[in-house]
């Protein structure tokens, strides 16, 4: 089956490296057209040239999506690039490291407005533009989730924790209330991946053996394992779900 997103257009956030990276990637290799977002305006440009040298649309748009105006500034100019919005990828995050009875209230604070209120201000403006333009088209929404709060807990990450268990609990309620405009929302949970969140841990040769003991299929995912799975959820292969989280990692956890 050949997944395509010809015609559509589609943002996505933090996607100037990792699992944005490769989700961007994947839905421009599918023909959709993308607005890369990151809050590095080097990496957005980067991501979108290696779009457009591998023959797909793209155009970097460098905005912190913890911020609603810069949020508007995204989509507004998406929509003046391309006149349509059909797909929004959520999928920046930050996540700091600190103890919670260490844990400094700017880091809890800029966790939280980044993960899970910046998955709402762009959940909310992005569905206002689905449910008043795109008429019987609807919309997708994308959530990228963590194992990590929704599953299990993750040592010396408690707003990651709280900010990703979050996103899954919005992301249902975001389901149930843009269903009437037909745009679906449903959410991946990644697990351990090959990704620069994961840079300094994988140097470590403790860590790497204790992940691949835990992994029943004994290695870390490669980005382009969620990217494909996200694609899915964006195309009409896919088009009776919504409200759904998909768990992609190897195994980890299982229920």
């Amino acid at each position: 089956m050949k997944l395509t997103l010809a015609g559509k257009v589609a943002i996505v956030t933090g996607a100037g490296q990792g699992l944005g990276r490769a989700i961007s990637r994947t839905l421009a290799a599918a023909g959709a057209k993308v607005a890369v977002n990151d809050i590095n305006p080097d990496r957005a440009e980067r991501v979108s040239g290696e779009i457009r040298q591998a023959g797909g649309q793209a155009i970097p748009v460098a905005a912190d999506i913890s911020n609603k105006f810069q949020c508007v500034h995204l989509v507004e100019t998406t929509r003046s690039q391309w006149g349509a919005l059909d797909i929004l990828v959520n999928n920046a995050g930050i996540e700091p490291v600190s103890p919670i009875l260490d844990m400094d209230e700017w880091d809890w604070d800029r966790c939280i407005d980044v993960n899970l209120k910046g998955t709402f201000f762009m959940s909310q403006l992005c569905g206002r533009v689905m449910a008043d333009e795109n008429e019987d088209r609807g919309g997708v929404v994308v959530n990228i989730s963590s194992i990590a709060g929704v599953e299990i807990p993750l040592m010396n990450r408690a707003a990651y924790c709280a900010s990703k268990a979050g996103i899954v609990g919005f992301a249902r309620e975001c389901a149930r209330e843009f269903a009437q405009y037909g745009i679906r929302v449903n959410t991946v949970i990644p697990g351990v991946f090959v990704t620069p969140m994961t840079d300094q841990a994988r140097r470590d040769p403790d860590m790497m053996a204790k992940w691949e003991k835990e992994i029943p299929l004994g290695r870390l995912g490669d980005p382009r394992e969620v990217a494909e799975v996200v694609l899915f959820m964006c195309s009409n292969a896919s088009s009776y779900m919504t409200g759904t989280t998909v768990t992609v990692d190897g195994g980890k956890v299982m229920r």
